[in-house]
């Protein structure tokens, strides 16, 4: 059986204290770039239930509770308190859930979670879940649960009446990653229009069920409308390449696609695929081709497409150039610092994760929670090391210790920022050169990125003739 102590709050009201802001500090370090996309829909004089797409682990809660105007209590798999997360789980006055999946769960006890959740609503909060059941690594949403639905029909059930409903609003909520397990990438957190259940909330008096697979198919559309979803991971990357071709013009400036942009074009891309696969199959087809074929090229010479595209400006460059050696120069001396004293926790992270970490879905998590420790640590050897050696020569030990305790994380982050320009004035004056002294290769990559571009025009054009017909 698993542990019945979880320390919750009894209270309706209790919300979550200090999570928000240590999920965003910690996430804003993890990625590089976050973008948030229509919090202001979230309503503020209903009650809320956030429903999100669960494809990265524990970050996916993290993302919700650090970045949106709200403080949703969440909804966690009952196994979580017998694990190392079990204190956040504690500070985000998150409630267990039960799972027949979970070996020695006794799922009657969700009897429990349900009415936290019930009068969570009835006092006007938020909580917060992930209606797919689980963290995944499919390439589209998988099959809901009726969890989020029976919540929220039961919670109208018991404290609200006709005349004075409780008003609980359903906000899909769709997590987006370039690259979800890797350090300093980008997320996008994307808001949709929140769900009013009215319907569903009067007919489940007397069809219960019809109205909760109702209300959850509602919800699956609504979360569709704010996520990526494809048939295949090979059909994600083809029409995320082809949306990426068509959103640069040849000899564009080189520039790295917003996340909100980037989406809304695949979102497009992707219900023009299907359209256009139904009525010119031989023709798409032929064009995923050469999208794959220009992919492969691509891979082969180490470039991206925005390198491929641009013209580089002389004035581009050079202001590139002049800027990257100054912040270079700039944070060396305490970024050289901070390599030196974070160099063991940063190896140790990465390499903690690709051992322990069971799948894509949560490496991120394992190096973040892996961060937690390894880094701290570091921190505290190093002002042990600090206050041995000068307690042994200079005196002022403690002085010496805290000093060095602080210089760890704040060192860090300039060696963070230095190694990240580095690395972009490395990429780029590498795909500079390549492109310049590339030879017929490199011709051919740009000729090949050419045709490509006419095909998926043209293909785009017909799709929205066909569309402006219909």
């Amino acid at each position: 059986m698993v542990s019945q102590d979880h320390e919750l709050p009894d209270d309706a009201y209790a919300k979550p204290k200090g999570i928000d802001w240590l999920a965003n500090r910690l996430l804003r370090t993890f990625y590089r770039k976050l973008e948030v996309v229509g919090a202001e829909k979230i309503p503020r004089d209903h009650p809320v239930v956030l429903v999100g797409n669960h494809v990265n682990g524990l970050l996916d809660p993290a993302l919700l509770i650090g970045f949106l105007p709200v403080k949703p209590r969440f909804l966690a798999k009952s196994t979580l308190w017998n694990t190392v997360v079990r204190p956040f789980l504690n500070m985000a006055a998150a409630i267990p859930v039960y799972r027949r999946q979970d070996p020695g769960v006794d799922t009657e006890q969700n009897a429990e979670t349900f009415r936290r959740c019930h009068e969570v609503l009835a006092a006007g909060g938020a909580i917060a879940l992930f209606p797919e059941g689980t963290s995944h690594n499919e390439p589209a949403l998988v099959p809901l649960k009726t969890g989020v639905s029976r919540i929220v029909l039961q919670a109208e059930e018991r404290f609200g009446t006709p005349g004075d409903p409780l008003g609980t609003r359903i906000v899909p909520v769709g997590l987006t990653f370039d690259d979800k397990g890797r350090f300093r990438s980008r997320v996008l957190i994307h808001v949709g229009d929140p769900i009013d259940p009215s319907p569903e909330v009067a007919r489940f008096a007397n069809e219960p069920r019809a109205a909760v697979r109702a209300l959850t198919d509602r919800v699956r559309a609504a979360l569709e409308d704010v996520t990526l979803n494809y048939d295949s991971w090979r059909e994600a990357e083809l029409i995320s390449r082809a949306a990426e071709i068509w959103a640069r013009p040849e000899q564009g400036a080189l520039r790295e696609l917003p996340l909100e942009e980037s989406f809304n074009l695949r979102k497009v891309f992707a219900d023009g695929y299907e359209g256009l696969l139904e009525r010119v199959p031989a023709r798409v087809h032929a064009v995923a081709e050469r999208v794959s074929d220009y992919d492969r090229q691509l891979a082969l010479y180490g470039l991206t497409d925005g390198q491929v595209a641009s013209r580089y400006p002389r004035s581009q460059v050079i202001g590139f150039v002049l800027e990257s050696l100054a912040l270079l120069l700039l944070r060396f001396p305490l970024g050289a610092f901070g390599t030196l004293m974070n160099f063991l926790p940063y190896q140790a992270v990465g390499r903690f994760a690709s051992w322990k970490s069971p799948s894509p879905d949560v490496d991120a998590t394992y190096k973040l929670l892996a961060s937690l420790v390894f880094f701290p640590l570091t921190w505290l050897a190093w002002s042990a090391a600090a206050f041995v050696a000068a307690r042994a020569t200079v005196g002022d030990a403690w002085l010496w210790a805290v000093a060095f305790l602080l210089l760890g994380p704040f060192t860090g982050y300039f060696a963070l920022r230095l190694h990240q320009r580095r690395d972009l004035f490395w990429r780029q004056t590498r795909a500079f050169l390549r492109l310049r002294i590339g030879g017929r290769g490199v011709d051919e990559v740009r000729c090949l990125r050419r045709r490509v571009r006419k095909a998926v025009s043209e293909l785009a054009d017909e799709w929205n003739g066909a569309r402006g017909r219909s």
